[in-house]
């Protein structure tokens, strides 16, 4: 038959060691859910990463591209420049052309001023692309205009999203790991206190 004592003694010690395996395995968690986070905050960092490295480059071509466009439009002025370079922004069935016109027919002279440079003459089958390039044009002014919106509204979801990550991660850090530490660290000073006073009933605080 165990003596009070002995029962004591064995009641505080298991009291005390169920309190040292909750301290444990909080920790053991803790640990565990710090590892599994940081492996999916790597993660989405990393495409995050990636999608703003590719967000720059595009934006790099755009700005190249865009400022070659405005280069060529500066450079081309007179109606035979215009010709030359036309295939570059425009290809079309057939090439226009420019025929000089007689001073006489538009009243050129001195008198006047200098004759015109030409008439350009459009072919009939270069009607349609024209048309159909006019009705692009229009299509890509309201598909730019609605891309922008979107690009902000994207812009505003992953600031949202960035901040939400960000407050998760804050209260993963602040709230379950140690919400859970103290909470074992209570139940190992509930455990302790049954083990002292345990000891101090058989007599050993004397």
């Amino acid at each position: 038959m165990l003596t009070t004592r002995a029962k004591n003694e064995i009641a505080g010690a298991g009291l005390a060691l169920v309190a040292i395996a909750i301290v444990l395995g909080s920790w053991r968690s803790a640990h565990r859910e710090a590892v599994q986070l940081k492996a999916a905050l790597e993660t989405q960092n990393a495409v995050l990463a990636a999608a703003g490295k590719q967000e720059t480059a595009r934006d790099a071509a755009l700005k190249t591209s865009l400022e070659q466009i405005e280069d060529l439009k500066k450079r081309v002025q007179t109606p035979q420049q215009v010709i030359s370079q036309l295939p570059q922004v425009l290809p079309l069935p057939k090439p226009i052309s420019l025929v000089p016109v007689a001073p006489a027919a538009h009243g050129g002279g001195p008198e006047t001023g200098p004759a015109p440079a030409g008439e350009a003459i459009l072919p009939a089958v270069d009607l349609k692309p024209l048309f159909d390039f006019g009705a692009a044009c229009k299509e890509c002014q309201a598909t730019v205009a609605t891309l922008q919106q979107d690009k902000l509204s994207d812009a505003a979801k992953l600031g949202a999203m960035t901040k939400e990550r960000d407050a998760a991660v804050a209260a993963a850090k602040g709230g379950k790991i140690w919400t859970r530490i103290k909470r074992a660290a209570k139940w190992f000073a509930i455990g302790a206190g049954f083990g002292a006073a345990a000891l101090c009933g058989s007599g050993h605080c004397k």
